[in-house]
């Protein structure tokens, strides 16, 4: 995994301050609270809220509100206490704050790196490269009956010669999460189902049921082919994030690579480092 992961800074595109006040400004230039002349901004409060634990998050911003402020007035006026008392100029604390800043602008500093590698030209072009290089598959779409004992299997084998609705004993019989769809499993190419489903699944023609249970690691299958297709490419509105989220892994990964280049890098062993830090 790149190292850049942890530099990516999380948006949330946040419309409301309030139940009824859409933000129709700059949220740096709108003023949530004041302490004497220093002043909070709705951006101020929308930072910390990003801050927050992603399970407070969940609460809707307005509830939040009067906390993340009396929380960040608090700051300021024992920020302000701090100073008094010449925190500023404790070596460990400099320190502290320096490497906080690097850490800040090289987030911002990838953060504009992936915008631009993600422009609507490079997503065009890595597009149009997989227009050039798709190759027609082909595409089944079937349903099953998963159970766990080939006994029960087979009797829903002689239920179906019988008859018997497919799409009815998938719902009463099934124990695949694909039971409350009857069954259904969409469409699906070579290489997305086991091995065992998909040579099964492959051997039948359209309409046609297994003559015998398959069994897999999740149990045994009774196997439906609802219909075959040829594999179309993909529009570019439904790969659009995927090739987006593929574009920035890549330029993260060759990144890496160049900015490490002819650099010594020694990464000392975990073990020692904590022996050292126990000691």
């Amino acid at each position: 995994m790149s190292c850049f992961k942890t530099f990516l800074i999380p948006f949330k595109l946040i419309v409301m301050l309030s139940t009824s006040i859409a933000l129709a400004e700059d949220p740096n230039k709108i003023i949530a609270a004041k302490v004497n002349e220093y002043i909070i901004t709705a951006q101020d409060v929308l930072n910390a809220f990003e801050r927050l634990p992603t399970k407070i998050k969940e609460k809707p911003l307005p509830d939040l509100y009067p906390s993340i402020v009396n929380e960040l007035i608090n700051q300021h006026l024992i920020t302000k206490q701090a100073y008094k008392e010449k925190l500023d100029q404790n070596t460990i604390i400099i320190d502290q704050v320096k490497k906080n800043k690097d850490q800040i602008i090289a987030k911002y500093w990838i953060n504009n790196f992936l915008i631009n590698q993600t422009k609507r030209e490079n997503i065009e072009i890595f597009y149009n490269n997989y227009l050039k290089s798709f190759k027609k598959s082909k595409e089944f779409n079937a349903s099953h009956i998963l159970v766990k004992k080939e006994k029960e299997a087979l009797e829903i084998i002689k239920q179906l010669k019988n008859k018997a609705k497919f799409s009815d004993l998938a719902k009463t019989k099934s124990i695949g999460p694909s039971a409350k769809n009857e069954g259904q499993l969409g469409w699906f190419s070579s290489g997305q189902m086991v091995k065992e489903f998909e040579k099964a699944t492959f051997a039948l023609k359209k309409g046609e049921i297994t003559k015998t249970p398959v069994k897999t690691q999740f149990g045994f299958h009774i196997i439906l082919l609802n219909d075959v297709r040829d594999s179309k490419p993909k529009k570019l509105s439904d790969i659009q994030q995927s090739i987006i989220d593929r574009i920035k892994k890549n330029s993260l990964s060759n990144l890496e690579k160049e900015i490490r280049k002819n650099k010594i890098i020694i990464i000392n062993d975990f073990k020692d480092v904590a022996k050292k830090v126990n000691n």
